[in-house]
């Protein structure tokens, strides 16, 4: 989505359109260092949106200090680079650094599921979007727009070759909002995109928050909200949000609120590895500079920890498998309709034990949380249960399936149990028997086809 770099060695300047300040960090120093950048583009920013924008950031409600976006930060997972900010109204503004080039061909790095592109990557043709698929990419999600005037020139053809080459396509918005009025009228903007494409309204639109002369001004957590509220209004209910691992660490935006399975997090560490990070959140770029033998530039990669991003096509159906696994370990049964996190789990050990049930493809809500202390899923078909325990610290992490059928679906509750202390089944016989060893019986949980 963005060139997001480390070590500074310098900044390409080119003609002025409107001049706007950027504060950029040396990645080995704590020296600061002032920079007026000229950007120039063929397609710009609406003037009301730039007027605005030129305005907020001559604002002092904020500090020098807060106003500056990390470019880098130490976690227990390492030296982690993160989102810099680059839209396709900066295609000349290069920021090199010192971050690893990785070949697709490369094994020692975390999961490759998805890509994404904008107008910087150019036309790329079927083949070399089959080529991608040939190493494991799936998934593509491609740029649209920014603010409320900028189309991707080449949007529609990227849409149409990943679709022809049989990827799954998603989308993304570069968002400059800093009110709801804002991002509402760029979810505006973005969903009539999207029709234009011929996207149907099952397709995964993002929220791409990130651009550094909006942070701190406006409630992000609440715009991006209204930004996916609209969406949804507008018949697209599939959305994430796209947002840099600082934004989430410093507070800027709730993970809470936005559910952290609807999250796709970026951040970039210097030594690769296998292992998979931030699996508490939806996806993961970790890389902006993967490249592909035989096909020119190099490319966001993504690891996919719901599949959301990079599932299969498939024709529509009425209904979805919900599968059900076991913690030996933990005592704690697990239930999800993702082949791909089905699978992960029992790489980790967690035993499959086969279909619980099929759930409806809409229908009411079963949301989805977890408590980081005790290592255990909820769900509940209640948002007022929901808001409950999210105000006891379990994390929210998303609507898992829909309530829906004649089949009743049993809960049960084990007092004795710190993890896996609910279950959910179908099965009368099994619910009779828990209850004979002590389970509490609880009721509906919710309806199954």
């Amino acid at each position: 989505m963005k060139k997001k770099f480390l070590g500074l060695s310098f900044l390409t300047i080119l003609s002025l359109s409107y001049a706007t300040t950027v504060l950029a960090e040396e990645s080995q120093g704590s020296l600061e260092q002032t920079v007026t950048t000229a950007v120039t583009s063929e397609e710009t920013v609406d003037s009301s949106a730039a007027e605005q924008i030129t305005a907020e950031t001559t604002e002092q409600t904020e500090s020098a200090e807060e106003a500056i976006p990390q470019t880098q930060m130490e976690t227990a997972d390492g030296t982690m680079s993160l989102p810099s900010g680059r839209s396709d109204l900066y295609p000349t503004l290069q920021l090199y650094s010192a971050l690893p080039a990785v070949s697709v061909t490369n094994t020692n790095t975390p999961s490759k599921n998805f890509i994404d592109i904008s107008s910087h990557n150019g036309t790329i043709s079927v083949a070399n979007f089959q080529k991608m698929k040939s190493y494991g990419i799936i998934g593509v999600v491609v740029k649209l727009t920014e603010a409320t005037s900028y189309t991707n020139p080449n949007a529609q053809e990227q849409i149409n070759n990943a679709k022809a080459a049989g990827m799954k396509v998603s989308a993304y918005h570069y968002s400059w909002f800093t009110s709801d009025a804002q991002a509402i009228a760029e979810a505006n903007y973005f969903a009539a995109a999207a029709k234009r494409f011929g996207l149907s309204n099952s397709t995964v639109l993002v929220n791409d928050i990130e651009e550094p002369q909006i942070l701190g001004k406006g409630n992000h957590t609440n715009n991006s909200k209204a930004f996916e509220n609209r969406l949804k209004a507008l018949g697209y209910g599939n959305v994430r949000h796209y947002i840099g691992l600082s934004w989430l660490t410093s507070g800027r935006i709730n993970a809470g609120t936005i559910g952290n399975k609807n999250i796709w997090v970026a951040a970039y560490p210097y030594n690769l590895s296998t292992t998979n990070l931030y699996t508490q959140y939806g996806s993961w770029q970790w890389s902006s500079r993967l490249s592909f033998p035989g096909i020119n530039g190099t490319f966001d990669i993504n690891a996919d920890y719901t599949g959301i991003f990079s599932n299969p096509v498939t024709t529509p159906t009425t209904s979805v498998q919900m599968h059900r696994l076991y913690n030996p370990n933990s005592g704690e049964h697990f239930y999800t309709q993702n082949v791909a996190e089905k699978n992960n789990l029992v790489k980790h050990g967690w035993k499959y034990e086969g279909i619980g049930w099929n759930g409806p493809t809409s229908g009411n809500p079963v949301y989805r949380l977890y408590n980081p202390n005790a290592g255990d899923h909820h769900y509940t078909l209640n948002s007022y249960e929901k808001d409950n325990l999210v105000k006891k610290g379990w994390r929210y992490e998303g609507i898992s399936w829909y309530s829906g059928g004649s089949n009743k679906l049993h809960r049960l509750y084990n007092p004795n149990a710190k993890a896996g202390a609910h279950h959910y089944t179908l099965n009368t016989n099994e619910k009779n028997n828990l209850v004979k060893h002590g389970w509490r019986y609880e009721g509906l949980a919710w309806y199954a086809k």
